[in-house]
């Protein structure tokens, strides 16, 4: 366990160095912080016989959702060290494993592996990769950008698209299946055609209607009497749609 610590101190610390906002006084006191807290947190979750287990608890882990790691903030406070001072990237996962330490920038990306330290020694070889990946590290802080802004976005504004495109817009309103509903109308549709007024055959006054004229003897002729028309058309029953009801006791 001491040498994937010293191997995750150490990748953290030239990550500081690479930003250049801690000096080097500063920096070896971040390092002995971090060194004590991650053997405080990892004494009791260390498995070298199943590297595998607790892998969850000991990542160190920074993204979108959590911009900062609550272990490597832990160090900062008992430094007295601000945290974006170290230049971490914005998204990057950092797994300490018995025997090997890996890294992943971005959430979408391969993990990669920092050292291995199963049979090895710390040469030249390690501080070589160590400075790889911390070159990566630093061109990916660098560059501003995250994961879900180079393909999450993409995919989302054309899911947008492809769904306003795939589902039309209601033209007109929604009809009815009953012929005789006063909905019957779209908005855009055209209506029926009136019936003609002509097509109404004429019939003959009752006798009671109209004003009779008395006869008289005067000069002037007797007016024509005035004929009061009632409606040409005869009640056949209730209208009953989906929207109305009406009372079939109509007088």
């Amino acid at each position: 366990m001491k040498e994937e610590i010293a191997a995750t101190v150490f990748f953290i610390a030239r990550l500081a160095k690479k930003h250049c906002k801690l000096d080097r006084v500063r920096r070896e006191k971040f390092a002995v912080e971090l060194t004590s807290v991650l053997f405080e947190n990892y004494k009791n979750h260390w498995y070298p016989e199943n590297p595998t287990k607790g892998q969850a608890f000991r990542c160190l882990r920074m993204n979108k959702a959590q911009t900062r790691d609550p272990v490597i903030e832990c160090a900062c406070r008992q430094s007295d060290i601000v945290y974006e001072n170290l230049g971490l990237p914005k998204e990057m996962t950092i797994w300490v494993d018995p025997g090997e330490v890996s890294c992943r920038y971005g959430e979408k990306s391969t993990p990669i592996c920092v050292t291995q330290l199963v049979g090895q020694k710390r040469d030249g070889e390690f501080s070589r990769r160590i400075n790889n990946v911390v070159e990566r590290a630093s061109s990916d802080y660098h560059s501003g950008t995250s994961s879900d802004e180079e393909g999450g976005n993409t995919s989302m504004s054309s899911s947008i698209s492809s769904s306003s495109l795939s589902v039309p817009e209601p033209k007109c309103i929604p009809t009815v299946s009953n012929p005789n509903s006063v909905y019957q109308f779209s908005e855009f549709g055209q209506p029926p055609p009136m019936q003609n007024w002509g097509t109404y055959p004429k019939r003959k006054p009752y006798a009671s209607e109209g004003y009779q004229q008395h006869s008289s003897s005067g000069p002037y002729p007797p007016h024509k009497s005035f004929k009061a028309y009632r409606p040409s058309y005869a009640f056949s029953g209730p209208r009953v749609d989906r929207y109305h009801w009406v009372s079939k006791n109509r007088s």
